[in-house]
């Protein structure tokens, strides 16, 4: 993928921008897209494949994944991504790093945060903390505030082609027939999410 290399050497060059927006229709992969680029990018440092289950388990210590989270009270889904998860960054933006890996703040979806998370979020992406990196996620950039999509390189990932979309549910399913991944690529417009 040209936009994982081209990332991946503005990293290797420390020229990896501190705040990233993905954007394309939902359910494209952009998640999938941001975990393998943090995957990748830790691999490159360390080759401790420990990092890896870490990482796609949401335990590892040098990554933070944002999203909207379960009502205690209704047992629901909120609605938006509150303050409180946005303030509640600041810790990990400010403890220092496990590993000499860089940190990931991982927001999915940007755009589920209310006027309030926005604005916490925006200070945090005022100030970029040395080699600590923030991925938006956004099925709708234009929904985003301004202020914050002028802080980010925007990057407009496209629906996979049906190749890709094979490789994407063969990653995360046993091998599936092909006539059925040919369905489920028309079926869903070639939306694997």
């Amino acid at each position: 993928n040209d936009l994982l290399n081209m990332l991946l050497s503005s990293f290797k060059y420390n020229k990896l921008p501190n705040s990233l927006i993905f954007h394309g229709p939902k359910g494209i992969g952009k998640c999938t897209f941001a975990h393998y680029l943090i995957n990748e990018i830790f691999l490159s440092i360390s080759s401790d494949e420990n990092n890896t289950n870490l990482l796609y388990n949401n335990l590892h210590p040098n990554f933070r994944y944002v999203k909207k989270e379960i009502d205690e009270k209704n047992n629901k889904i909120k609605n938006y991504i509150s303050i409180n998860q946005i303030r509640k960054l600041d810790n990990f933006l400010y403890q220092s790093s496990f590993d000499q890996l860089p940190k990931f703040i991982l927001i999915d979806c940007a755009d589920d945060l209310n006027l309030n998370s926005a604005n916490a979020l925006l200070k945090a992406l005022e100030e970029p903390k040395n080699n600590t990196y923030f991925i938006l996620i956004s099925n709708h950039c234009s929904s985003l505030l301004p202020t914050i999509r002028s802080r980010c390189i925007k990057h407009l990932i496209s629906i996979p082609s049906s190749d890709e979309f094979k490789k994407i549910l063969n990653f995360h399913y046993e091998e599936l027939e092909d006539k059925n991944i040919k369905f489920l690529y028309n079926f869903s417009n070639g939306s694997p999410g």
